[in-house]
């Protein structure tokens, strides 16, 4: 076996490990959707209950307030302003103004700045430390300054502030809970995410090489037994192939073999005695069949399969 057909292997190796961890990392992504929605929607949930517990025993101002709240949150589950740093940081200036608003009008005996502790505590989680210093910056200083202001300023005295009390330190301790847990749902899905990746790697790693030399030798001589030992080698790839396209010839399921084993244009051309515009043209044909989108590398493709 020369040179080129050994560096193929490596090259073979490398497209498929770099399309599961793609892969991989898509899911990740798709399950940080789903855990930001279910967070987000348990929070304007638990906002709403806060709202409604407050219009029937303590005060209307207060429900009104908590109720917006929930609205925004309840909103975000169908956006993706969630996702965008200046919606981010916009919230987190609307919560504290809400909070500096809601203290102001029923004092600070009150306990609403309780409220401030987990707004606080959960900014390491939706903001980067790093990348968002100036943003995080602003938004504690704002926090603080409000809190302050409202110490010295506020001289109301609420008649249920004890029952107000109870309910922003239950709130808060809530809200604290709801950040941990979306602290540990996040870690749970790294961990798969490199569980995932580490498994593609060992699952590379033990691929027999001598049977993939040997396959990939039989391909490089258009071999009439290269197709029987791919399929040992890969026996769902076929089935997979015919499952999605069950149309597939099985000219096309050898051609798909070749792209399998990471061989360029040129060189199954030479192999199979083609041209070049021919092997383009199956190419093409095997993106119209599966359609494959122009931006999606067909080896990438073919090798998940």
């Amino acid at each position: 076996m020369d040179l080129n057909i050994i560096m193929q292997i490596p090259n073979f190796y490398t497209r498929l490990i770099e399309y599961g961890i793609v892969k991989s990392k898509h899911r990740m992504e798709a399950e940080y959707i789903k855990l930001w929605n279910k967070s987000f929607f348990s929070l304007s949930l638990l906002y709403l209950v806060i709202a409604v517990y407050d219009f029937f025993w303590v005060s209307s101002i207060i429900s009104y307030c908590f109720f917006l709240l929930s609205v925004i949150f309840f909103y975000s589950l169908f956006t993706d302003l969630k996702f965008n740093k200046l919606a981010q940081v916009f919230t987190y200036l609307l919560l504290s103004f809400i909070y500096f608003f809601i203290s102001s009008h029923i004092g600070f005996e009150s306990g609403i700045y309780l409220y401030y502790i987990p707004l606080v505590l959960s900014i390491p989680n939706f903001l980067n430390i790093k990348k968002d210093t100036k943003e995080i910056l602003i938004i504690c200083f704002v926090i603080v300054f409000e809190f302050f202001l409202d110490f010295k300023i506020s001289s109301v005295i609420h008649p249920q502030k004890d029952a107000i009390f109870l309910e922003s330190l239950l709130g808060s301790l809530a809200f604290i809970f709801w950040i941990v847990y979306f602290i540990l749902r996040k870690q749970t899905v790294l961990i798969k995410y490199y569980k995932k990746k580490t498994g593609i790697r060992s699952a590379e790693v033990d691929i027999d090489i001598d049977k993939l030399n040997e396959v990939v030798d039989l391909a490089r001589k258009a071999d009439c037994i290269f197709f029987i030992k791919f399929k040992d080698l890969y026996p769902y790839f076929c089935e997979r192939l015919i499952e999605i396209q069950p149309s597939i010839v099985t000219t096309e399921l050898e051609f798909c073999a070749y792209i399998k084993l990471g061989f360029s244009t040129k060189e199954i051309a030479r192999y199979t005695s083609s041209s070049v515009r021919s092997i383009e043209g199956k190419k093409y044909r095997i993106r119209k069949k599966y359609s494959i989108p122009e931006k999606v590398d067909i080896y990438v493709w073919i090798a998940n399969l």
